[in-house]
């Protein structure tokens, strides 16, 4: 996996869009997400970048800027065993309308209106195994409700297993 973390952390992508509204790009952090799931998260504007970075075979950053202000950031690591509940605990402390939600696909959430931290566990591979995903929302897109996080978490129930899958980690 952490080969495969490498060579996806390696790509860029950048995503030009037109002047009538945000142009939606349909991937983030190279894997296939529904634009339906990722607009409404996105504020109005004329130009969409997307980049992704990572400094080890372990760790990949994704971002997401509309008019080079950053709406949304992912950091993904390789997880050999469950978190610490005070992990968990920071989590539903950071984030605004954050609390423990079922999510689709094996792995346990907090989900806030402008966050997230969730651990996907890995198939086929041993128990412990899994992706850490935290991610983080800014900007004027940011719902501090339970409806915020509900938008949140529909984008998420799409991402997460859009990226296990393209990691060769399939929930």
């Amino acid at each position: 996996m952490a080969a495969v973390l490498a060579c996806v952390a390696t790509a860029a992508m950048t995503t030009a869009c037109s002047s009538e509204g945000t142009d939606v790009p349909g991937k983030f952090c190279g894997a296939l997400v529904k634009k339906s799931a990722l607009s409404p998260l996105l504020p109005d504007g004329d130009e969409v970048k997307t980049q992704q970075d990572g400094s080890a075979a372990t760790e990949i950053t994704c971002s997401l800027n509309v008019d080079g202000t950053r709406v949304l950031n992912s950091t993904i690591r390789t997880l050999d065993g469950p978190l610490a509940p005070e992990d968990w605990d920071t989590a539903l402390s950071k984030y605004k309308n954050a609390k423990k939600r079922h999510v689709s696909f094996p792995g346990t959430a907090v989900i806030g209106a402008d966050g997230a931290r969730i651990t996907a566990k890995c198939q086929d591979a041993a128990p412990s195994d899994s992706l850490l995903f935290n991610i983080d929302l800014f900007g004027s897109q940011v719902e501090n409700s339970q409806a915020g996080a509900t938008k949140l978490q529909k984008f998420l129930e799409d991402y997460v297993p859009a990226m296990t899958k393209q990691l060769d980690c399939t929930t």
